[in-house]
């Protein structure tokens, strides 16, 4: 049996609030369930630890563990069911426009090889997940690489940005205005979707929606971008727009419809690359770089004020993740309320399931 020892429980009911904290961003954030209240399992957590403890003093070890495997158990859930639902959306979507299904069949696969990861590795599945979304998040795409560049590039007056990869920050100017099909509001440029709404209801009678984009249109001719030094014209092909919040919202039937506004007075920031065409200087997408993009420049800074704390929180996380992969893969023995932890004999570790190790410490 393995047994908790009395001086082991208020550290193990304070780990207890860590592992409420991760259920709780797991059954909010990936599976949008509604917690009422939001702290419930700051108390729950806890309790059951200290329950198990009083009440099955000789199990309450297994009780302990059990709550603590339940984290990566529901994580992975939750991944597997994203990423399935994911997929069944990306088909009906890549059927309705007439795409290529290849990349979404890639997709579908990618999914599948890791449900099969996690069956034959059991535990070691997570060091896959970790990885890939590492990987995920700094892959390149137009986002990553206007951050990247962005703190690593100084701002450009307009009147003497030079040739090439550049940030510069002012104000749109319309050539030609744009009205947005659902308010009628002028503007520089806008994007309109609409998006269809699913409701589902549990059995308590919560009700979980979910969003389907079935819509979008553009609306981004060429502008002019003024700083106090003078202005630009901008060639909005390929140009993404990063971190822009809708600026109308509204849900009718099953139906969401957003706009996304671009105005003559909010303040931005552009990457891209500065071109002499004819006798004047345009801005547009760089082809060497992949990059054209803006960002509202209140979020840029938000983003940067922010930056070092974001990276302090992963390297927490990760940290958690790395001691978590420890306790999995050493070898312990239980004897009472003594916990004996062995050498790791790595070769012997990885090749059996990784599911008999919890079969192992029960012994």
């Amino acid at each position: 049996m393995f047994e908790i020892d009395i001086q082991m429980l208020p550290f193990l009911m304070l780990f207890g609030l860590g592992i409420a904290l991760f259920h709780t961003l797991i059954l909010t954030g990936l599976f949008n369930l509604q917690l009422k209240p939001s702290w419930i399992l700051f108390i729950i957590d806890p309790l059951i630890i200290a329950l198990g403890f009083f009440l099955f003093p000789k199990q309450s070890g297994y009780i302990f563990i059990g709550l603590f495997v339940s984290v990566f158990v529901l994580g992975i859930i939750a991944f597997i069911r994203h990423g399935i639902q994911g997929i069944l959306n990306s088909f009906r979507e890549a059927k309705k426009e007439k795409k290529s299904l290849w990349k979404v069949a890639l997709s579908g696969l990618g999914v599948f090889l890791i449900f099969i990861c996690f069956i034959f590795l059991g535990v070691y599945s997570i060091f896959i997940i970790i990885f890939l979304a590492i990987i995920t998040s700094i892959l390149p795409s137009n986002k990553n690489r206007f951050y990247f560049y962005q703190r690593n590039l100084s701002t450009s007056k307009i009147k003497s940005v030079a040739m090439g990869l550049a940030e510069i920050c002012g104000k749109a100017k319309a050539i030609t205005m744009a009205v947005s099909p659902h308010t009628s509001t002028q503007c520089v440029a806008y994007i309109y979707t609409i998006d269809e709404i699913t409701e589902k209801t549990d059995d308590d009678g919560r009700t979980d929606k979910s969003y389907r984009e079935i819509k979008r249109e553009i609306n981004a001719k060429n502008f002019l971008l003024q700083d106090d030094s003078g202005s630009i014209e901008i060639q909005t092909e390929k140009l993404e727009w990063i971190n822009f919040s809708p600026s109308f919202e509204t849900e009718t039937g099953s139906r969401r419809y957003r706009e996304y506004i671009l105005d003559e007075k909010t303040e931005i920031l552009m990457i891209g690359q500065a071109f002499y065409e004819g006798a004047n200087t345009i801005f547009r997408y760089d082809e060497t770089k992949k990059l054209f993009g803006m960002a509202p420049l209140k979020i840029v800074n938000f983003a940067n004020k922010w930056r070092p704390l974001k990276l302090r929180a992963v390297t927490t996380l990760l940290c958690i993740a790395l001691i978590s992969a420890f306790i999995f893969i050493t070898p312990m023995k239980a004897d009472g309320s003594k916990l004996t932890f062995e050498s790791i004999k790595l070769k012997e570790r990885f090749s059996k399931n990784p599911l008999d190790m919890i079969n192992d410490l029960f012994k």
